[in-house]
């Protein structure tokens, strides 16, 4: 999420329009870390306006611009599982190497693979794997944003990286990449 500081630190001091910017600016991303734990879109919208509500309430306690990230990740994070506690019904992937890159049809064709793997996942292994992989925050960051000592963080992580890369060789296995190219979903536990 890159937002200028000049613009959060309007926002700290209630510069209406610098929220309004903020909000462009950090709606989308917002909305599809949401979507990435939750996995529902009207529900990450929701969650997406919901944490942006306690952004606008709480702004003034934001003592240091350059926290922002984090603190907003922390709220993004916290109001998705929220919304997850309340409906009760929710990669080292260490790496995933895909070829026919420019073949648009493989790769969606890809991508619901992964989809439907990370639907084997808990959200708080959901969580752990969203942050580190699609967000790009190290172990140490996202336990942090997520409020979680880095072991716990770390046992969510392997243990996602363990499901998906079973779930994800299974499907492999069962002819669903049956057009060529290769998915290639490598699990190495790092001690």
């Amino acid at each position: 999420m890159d937002v200028p500081e000049e613009i959060i630190q309007r926002v700290c001091h209630k510069d209406e329009r610098a929220y309004e910017e903020l909000f462009r600016l950090a709606w989308d991303q917002a909305v599809r870390t949401c979507w990435l734990i939750l996995r529902h879109q009207h529900d990450a919208e929701e969650a997406a306006q919901d944490a942006f509500i306690k952004l606008y309430v709480h702004r003034q306690h934001l003592k240091d611009v350059r926290a922002f990230r984090n603190w907003f990740y922390r709220i993004l994070v916290n109001t998705a599982l929220d919304k997850v506690r309340k409906r009760k019904t929710v990669i080292d992937i260490d790496e995933i190497r895909i070829s026919n890159q420019n073949n648009d049809i493989l790769q969606a064709e890809r991508r619901m693979l992964i989809d439907e793997a990370m639907r084997h996942l808990s959200y708080g292994e959901r969580t752990a794997v969203v942050l580190v992989h699609f967000i790009g925050y190290t172990e140490a960051e996202a336990a942090e944003v997520a409020g979680w000592k880095l072991g716990k963080l770390k046992y969510r992580l392997n243990r996602a990286r363990r499901v998906l890369a079973r779930e994800i060789n299974e499907e492999v296995k069962n002819g669903v990449d049956k057009e060529g190219g290769s998915v290639c979903l490598t699990y190495s536990a790092r001690r």
